[in-house]
Formats: C-alpha cells, sequence, structure tokens
C-alpha cells in the first residue's frame, strides 16, 4: 500500500512540471544541454540522465519525435547511369551520276568552189567534158557513125579557148588572144590535116549538145566522117553556165 501510494505521489509531481517544461523548451533551442542548471538530456526535461534517456522519457518523448525527424537512408543502389544517346546514323548522300560528256559532230569544212574551173592538167578529163564526150558519140551512134577519140592534148588546147572566151568576156570562134582553131593549133605545135571547131555558152553540157544538133553548121562538125579525134574543153562562169567548145582534127 505505501508502494502505490509513493508512484502516485510521484505522477502528481511530474504532472505540476509539465507546463513549466514546456514553456522552458519551448524558449530553449534544441541541444543547449542544459536545463535550470540540472544536468540532463539536451531537451532539459530533469528527468533524463542523458539523451540517450528521451525516447523512453514520458515528457521529452512527443518533443524528441518532432524536433529530430528521421533520417531517410541513402539508396544502397546507385541509379546506373544512363548511357549517352546514340547519334543517329549519318544517312550517306547518293552518289551523283556522273555525266559524260557527248563528242561534239567533227565538221567538215565543205571547200570552196575554185573560180579557176577551168585549168586542167592535159592529159585529165572532168566529169562534165567526159558527159559531153559522151553525148557526142551517143549522137554519132545514132547516125551510124564511129566514135571519136579523145586526144589528151587536143583537150588541153579546148580548155585554153574556153577559159580564154570566159576570162575575156568574149563568145567567137576569132580569140583576141589565139586566134581562129587553126592558128592556135600551130601556135602550140599540134600537127593536123585538117580542123574544125563547135563553141557553146549554155547552162549545161546536155543543153549545149541539144543546141549543136539544132543548128546546120555545128551539127555537120558533130557529124562529120573525116575526123578521127576530137578535143573538148570546159569552163564555168561567175554564174554557172558552161563555156563548151569542140575542137575536131584529121
Amino acid at each position: 500500500m505505501k508502494h502505490k501510494t509513493c508512484i502516485c505521489l510521484a505522477c502528481i509531481f511530474i504532472l505540476s512540471l509539465c507546463p513549466a517544461l514546456a514553456e522552458n523548451v519551448s524558449q530553449s533551442p534544441i541541444g543547449t544541454g542544459s536545463c535550470a542548471g540540472v544536468q540532463g538530456c539536451s531537451l532539459g526535461c530533469g528527468l533524463c540522465a542523458d539523451d540517450e534517456d528521451c525516447p523512453q522519457c514520458p515528457v521529452c518523448q512527443w518533443v524528441f519525435v518532432t524536433a529530430r525527424p528521421r533520417e531517410t537512408a541513402a539508396p544502397t543502389t546507385a541509379p546506373k547511369p544512363t548511357g549517352a544517346p546514340s547519334a543517329a546514323p549519318t544517312r550517306k548522300p547518293s552518289p551523283m551520276p556522273t555525266i559524260r560528256p557527248t563528242a561534239a559532230p567533227t565538221i567538215r569544212p565543205t571547200p570552196a568552189p575554185s573560180d579557176d574551173t577551168g585549168h586542167y592538167t592535159p592529159d585529165s578529163i572532168t566529169v562534165q567534158e567526159q558527159i559531153a564526150l559522151n553525148l557526142l558519140n551517143q549522137d554519132r551512134a545514132a547516125n551510124g557513125l564511129p566514135a571519136l577519140t579523145l586526144d589528151g592534148e587536143l583537150s588541153r588546147l579546148a580548155r585554153l579557148k574556153s577559159q580564154d572566151m570566159n576570162d575575156n568576156r568574149y563568145f567567137a570562134h576569132e580569140s583576141p588572144t589565139y586566134g581562129n582553131a587553126a592558128q592556135m593549133l600551130t601556135t602550140f605545135g599540134y600537127a593536123y590535116n585538117g580542123v574544125g571547131e563547135n563553141i557553146a555558152h549554155h547552162a549545161t553540157v546536155e543543153k549545149a549538145e541539144a543546141a549543136f544538133l539544132s543548128s546546120p553548121g555545128h551539127r555537120i562538125n558533130i557529124m562529120g566522117s573525116q575526123w578521127k579525134k576530137v578535143g573538148i574543153g570546159v569552163c564555168f562562169d561567175s554564174n554557172g553556165f558552161v563555156y563548151l567548145t569542140q575542137i575536131f582534127v584529121r
């Protein structure tokens, strides 16, 4: 009975101290380590011998829990570092197609026609002269006559006569340079027993031959049975017309 009475008196004493302790705690910062000069806990309740008794002290327990927040334990495992984002793959540009330049076509200049078309080598014959010879012998053959042989030197003299008419702007059997056909052959040393000459200035050699056949004097020379050889010379004037000379010899 005595023991129970002592416990009750102790509780009454402690409760009477609570207002004073509460005022002292609110005025004194935590951790001063003193309470009215009594050595005890840092809260200074007067009941605890040191801070280790505060969790079991009925006075300090509510202050202890409020004043000392629970520390959060540091995470045991560090977060795994996130790797740096991988660079986006670089898209290689498509190679540009190789354009090979097309080789420019080679332009070959067309040779300009020579103004000196009447001068030929003695032993050659031009296309126009060959046509004139063919027409002449065709007309002879149509009249039962043999073909005449083309003479190279005689053709050279016939070209000179055609070129002379073109250069000196005349059209006649009498040349201011060479005289008539007989004189010309004699001047150049050509041997002959008889000579005849036809001259024409026409658009083509074909038209020139047709004109010869329509003229009685020229036709007689073409159809002459006495002739053995012939020389034919052609040249062109500035308008493209032909000068045609036929020289017949026996």
